[in-house]
């Protein structure tokens, strides 16, 4: 259960991140959080580097590794693009169906096994989106 606590912290910072990016997008554009975003990266990036928690390095994997940067990168544009045009309470609910997503290709690409209680909890979430999404 060690991927708990990390999970419950992601999940709270991307809940509050819809709302800090709907606040930013208020006098913002989307390309300001994209600045704004990149220089956190940088500075992580240069605190890993300098103590020596990562290196550079180009492994069989590594092509793996810059589509899932790009992914980020191309997910948080249009999360920003969405938030620019809709409000956060719809927007940030529809994004977080991804789940089901992730589900459907794990089985697929990873050959992870899905129960059929797990199929249950993605119909679940995308029947949550929809109610979410749909009240006034």
């Amino acid at each position: 259960m060690r991927w708990l606590l990390p999970t419950l912290l992601s999940m709270t910072a991307l809940g509050v991140l819809g709302v800090t990016s709907g606040l930013a997008l208020r006098t913002l554009a989307w390309q300001d959080l994209i600045l704004w975003t990149g220089v956190g990266y940088a500075c992580v990036v240069t605190v890993l580097l300098a103590t020596g928690q990562t290196a550079v390095r180009v492994v069989p994997n590594t092509p793996w590794a810059m589509l899932t940067a790009a992914l980020a990168i191309g997910a948080l544009i249009t999360l920003y693009l969405a938030l620019s045009a809709g409000e956060a309470s719809k927007v940030v609910p529809v994004s977080a169906a991804y789940p089901a997503i992730t589900l459907v290709l794990a089985a697929i690409i990873l050959s992870e096994a899905v129960s059929p209680l797990r199929w249950a909890g993605a119909a679940l979430v995308i029947c949550g989106v929809v109610l979410i999404t749909a009240a006034r």
